[in-house]
């Protein structure tokens, strides 16, 4: 006996693809199915980012099938259509937006995945005290900060200019989390130092008896 799988659906909103992160999610296959498009989300897109609106669901259309939901715009207000036709079509709907609270109440059976938020929980934390690895890449806003990233994530090290262009190990002192991402503050180890560091941790974490 044959067991077929039901296909994933997914209405995406104006902030969904103006924010750009969904064409990754399923072109690495962390979503498989079909993408659905309100024909006002379309509207609305084409608005704020004219032709780059064209480019992004183009991009899109490389790893997934795309749906253009008809003129027969479900609300006048761009979420209540969202909802509506995710309800309508039994998806899920994907956005970058906090704006669905006041809405929620009225389709509680309807799951909505916040791209910004899943982005977030995947962030890897760097507690005070961790060692990391940073490639200093440019000068800081202070004479001797130095600047790098890791994972995505912006770090600001302190007596980090004069390993610029260079790797060097960092302590990392504190880290702030926000809507607009995370950033790392931390100062830089001299050689010596950092051997020394790395051996505390080992210690610390139970590697060494």
């Amino acid at each position: 006996m044959l067991f077929f799988r039901k296909e994933e659906r997914f209405v995406l909103d104006s902030s969904c693809i103006i924010d750009g992160r969904i064409v990754n999610l399923f072109e690495k296959k962390f979503f498989e199915g079909k993408v659905i498009i309100p024909y006002l989300v379309r509207i609305v897109v084409r608005r704020k980012i004219g032709v780059e609106a064209d480019k992004i669901i183009n991009n899109l259309k490389k790893f997934v099938s795309v749906e253009f939901v008809d003129k027969n715009v479900d609300g006048v207000v761009e979420e209540e259509c969202v909802l509506k036709t995710a309800e309508r079509r039994k998806a899920k709907v994907i956005t970058a937006s906090d704006g669905y609270e006041f809405y929620i109440k009225s389709f509680p059976d309807l799951r909505i995945i916040n791209i910004k938020e899943l982005y977030r929980i995947l962030t890897p934390m760097f507690y005070p005290g961790r060692i990391i690895s940073v490639r200093i890449i440019k000068r800081g806003l202070n004479p001797n900060e130095g600047v790098g990233y890791i994972e995505g994530v912006k770090v600001i090290v302190e007596n980090g200019v004069k390993y610029l262009n260079q790797s060097v190990d960092v302590k990392v002192v504190s880290m702030i989390q926000s809507e607009t991402g995370n950033l790392v503050f931390g100062t830089a180890i001299e050689p010596a130092e950092s051997l020394i560091e790395n051996e505390e941790q080992k210690i610390k974490g139970g590697e060494v008896k």
